[in-house]
């Protein structure tokens, strides 16, 4: 069990460096070379230092008066300016190691988010509402990213203090002998007892991903603009204040006492430690008495007591901040390389050009986290290219999560799901969406400029100013423009402080020509219309029949019937089936379910 999970922390270390070196080689090895160059300057300046007091001592002894041009020419001043000189080296190290942090730091920042947001981008929906990878998109960012390149920090520690200590343990050896390997002993309790207290801690946060899950989406949803009016006007505030208040006190009190126990025992033992240290320095004294050395040689030796101790104790001190640190950067490698159901079984067909048939054959099916419940059973569905159908039913009757699945979010068993007669499972990743353009029912308000909210599903960069044109002008989007004295440019909600507020309508007007505008194969739309009134909706259908012409297909869903006349075939869902389907001429000739709830709507 040790063996494995030291194992693991050496593989998360590989990864860790291969992360930072492979790609700020330059920052990373310079940062190191500085780290080496520092470390050098500081040990030759101790033997240089202690020269300087042996020689300074000498003229303190025998000069009777100062003599400025003399000193000039003495090996005291010699060593001052080597001093002077290490110092300067020195310090350009310190301020070049600090400077080349900070780049390797905000690029690790920058990568690292972007990275998080093509795992989620590139993600179905299974996946990404399991609660495994809900907890890596609550911790990563709180705690993993910053450990990467602390822990790359920490390596770079070690490399450096091994460097001193054993340059420094050479020099002192060479007067005191094996003795000085007591002071890496000395070093050890402390180390231990801290490495400890701050597993705790690591454990202690894993145990609270839950809370601190709770308490994220608490503050968004007290701070999110769009919500501030229904939290206001209904005092919800005063709700959402004490449950933050009590689950955050409930978190610090227990982040606290585990922090009071490491700080506690950490002073603890690093006075005991001291202790120590200094009862060797007297040790020390008593071998230079012995040997009759300068105190200039003295004083380097005590220099080099301190700094084997203190490189001991940042050496093991950083391998288990290291250690710790890896526990937390594993955990964003295991998000960015999580493999979920559509990286692992995906085949190599290509679409032909044009719409394809999507077919369902005796699809059943049931949510990953909530197996034995069976929100669809045995839908039998064919929609031929360039078909407009509808799929009509109340709430909770299926037809939400039927676009899920057509869209590819949710994974289904063989052979249930065909396109252009090929199992979904056998396309190529990425074909399904390069046909498809969705409006979910809870659509999106992207508080950015008007055309941004439009053309921000493009595939290119450059905008297609004639399609955007088009697609405005199909929404009514170029009316509310003129009506509200909106440009182009001009930014949409409150996030902003020169953002406008739209109404529901207008903002799904937008929501609509965003999906025209990505100008695919297949649309299909959830609710479009909720916001809109009948009129309005009916102008705007008649609109996308005309921009999608005869061979691109629409899947139209809707609980309402006001417009379902307008379509090639309705599919009737009621408790995860299709109970009817047909034309609208053939479901009122058959005075079935369709009919039956027309009529009692007019009868009300």
């Amino acid at each position: 069990m040790i063996v494995q999970k030291f194992k693991d922390k050496l593989f998360a270390l590989r990864k860790t460096l291969g992360f930072i070196y492979s790609r700020y080689t330059f920052a990373a090895v310079g940062r190191d070379l500085m780290f080496l160059l520092s470390t050098g300057a500081e040990i030759y300046g101790i033997t240089v230092l202690g020269k300087f007091i042996d020689e300074t001592a000498q003229i303190l002894l025998n000069w009777n008066k100062f003599d400025l041009n003399t000193y000039l020419g003495t090996d005291s001043f010699y060593y001052l300016l080597i001093l002077l000189l290490l110092w300067v080296v020195s310090q350009i190290c310190t301020q070049g190691r600090e400077y080349l942090y900070n780049v390797i730091n905000e690029n690790v920042w920058k990568d690292s988010q972007r990275e998080m947001l093509a795992k989620v981008s590139g993600a179905n929906l299974e996946d990404v509402e399991k609660e495994e990878f809900q907890d890596y998109l609550v911790f990563v960012p709180s705690y993993s990213i910053s450990r990467i390149t602390s822990a790359y920090d920490n390596f770079s520690t070690i490399l450096s203090n091994v460097i001193r200590l054993v340059s420094a343990f050479v020099i002192l050896f060479g007067t005191v002998g094996w003795t000085a390997l007591l002071l890496l002993l000395f070093v050890i309790p402390e180390t231990i007892v801290v490495h400890i207290r701050r597993k705790q801690l690591k454990d202690y946060r894993d145990e609270e991903v839950g809370r601190l899950k709770y308490l994220n989406y608490v503050q968004n949803l007290g701070l999110g603009i769009s919500n501030f009016a229904e939290l206001r006007v209904n005092n919800i505030y005063s709700y959402l204040r004490r449950k933050y208040k009590e689950e955050y006190q409930e978190f610090v009190e227990g982040l606290l006492n585990k922090l009071f126990s490491f700080h506690k025992d950490k002073t603890s033992f690093s006075i005991i430690g001291q202790f120590m240290k200094y009862g060797y320095i007297v040790y020390v004294l008593s071998v230079a008495v012995a040997k009759r050395l300068t105190i200039g040689t003295f004083k380097a030796l005590y220099d080099y007591v301190d700094v084997i101790y203190s490189s001991t104790f940042r050496v093991i001190n950083s391998l288990s901040l290291m250690f710790n640190n890896l526990e937390y950067t594993d955990e964003y490698f295991k998000l960015v390389e999580y493999k979920g159901f559509g990286d692992y079984k995906h085949g190599d067909v290509k679409l032909e050009e044009g719409a394809p048939s999507l077919e369902f054959k005796n699809l059943t099916f049931e949510y990953p986290d909530d197996p034995g419940t069976k929100i669809l059973r045995n839908l039998n569905i064919k929609i031929e290219p360039g078909e407009k159908v509808a799929f009509f039913g109340g709430d909770g009757s299926g037809k939400t999560t039927t676009v899920k699945i057509l869209t590819g979010l949710y994974r289904v068993k063989e052979n249930q799901y065909l396109i252009d007669g090929h199992d979904i499972q056998e396309l190529d990743r990425k074909q399904l969406k390069q046909k498809l353009s969705v409006m979910f029912q809870d659509f999106i308000y992207y508080h950015f400029s008007l055309i941004e909210n439009v053309v921000i599903s493009g595939q290119r960069k450059n905008v297609n100013k004639d399609l955007y044109k088009k697609v405005i002008e199909i929404t009514g989007v170029k009316k509310f423009k003129r009506e509200i004295n909106l440009q182009d440019k001009s930014v949409l909600g409150k996030t902003f402080p020169s953002g406008k507020e739209l109404s529901p309508g207008y903002w799904q007007r937008l929501s609509i020509a965003r999906t025209l505008y990505r100008n695919k194969n297949i649309f299909i739309m959830d609710e479009p219309f909720t916001f809109i009134d009948d009129i309005s909706a009916r102008d705007i259908l008649g609109r996308i029949f005309d921009f999608l012409g005869e061979d691109r297909s629409m899947i139209y869903i809707t609980r309402s019937v006001s417009l379902l006349k307008n379509f090639d075939r309705i599919y009737y869902f009621d408790k995860g089936r299709v109970v009817e389907s047909g034309t609208w001429d053939e479901l009122m000739k058959k005075k079935g379910k369709l009919y039956t709830e027309i009529q009692n709507k007019d009868s009300e």
